[in-house]
């Protein structure tokens, strides 16, 4: 992402290669940290109204305002309306990059 500006990520979770939508009482977890290894969140949001069965992770130009131009790691994670804890989007890099129009 580019530092400062407002981004929107779409999630969403299969079984097998179909779609399984999220439903009411589910929660997902879009988390961001500088490190694998770090238990202090850069960044975390948490869905609790899906479209479609699919949660949209909306960041606001002042969320990533405050981000330092970096790598970072994310993941999504799910606790289901039953109580079950997932991982739905494996650790990988976030990326975010230096803006020239600062305002």
């Amino acid at each position: 992402i580019r530092k400062g500006d407002t981004e929107e990520f779409t999630i969403w979770q299969e079984k097998n290669g179909v779609h399984v939508p999220f439903v009411d009482g589910d929660t997902v977890y879009f988390t961001v940290k500088t490190s694998v290894n770090t238990t202090q969140n850069t960044l975390q949001k948490a869905i609790t109204n899906f479209i479609d069965g699919k949660a949209i992770v909306r960041l606001e130009h002042a969320e990533t305002k405050l981000l330092e131009a970096k790598d970072y790691v994310y993941d999504a994670q799910v606790t289901n309306a039953n109580g079950t804890v997932k991982t739905i989007a494996n650790p990988a890099p976030f990326c975010v990059r230096p803006e020239v129009t600062d305002d």
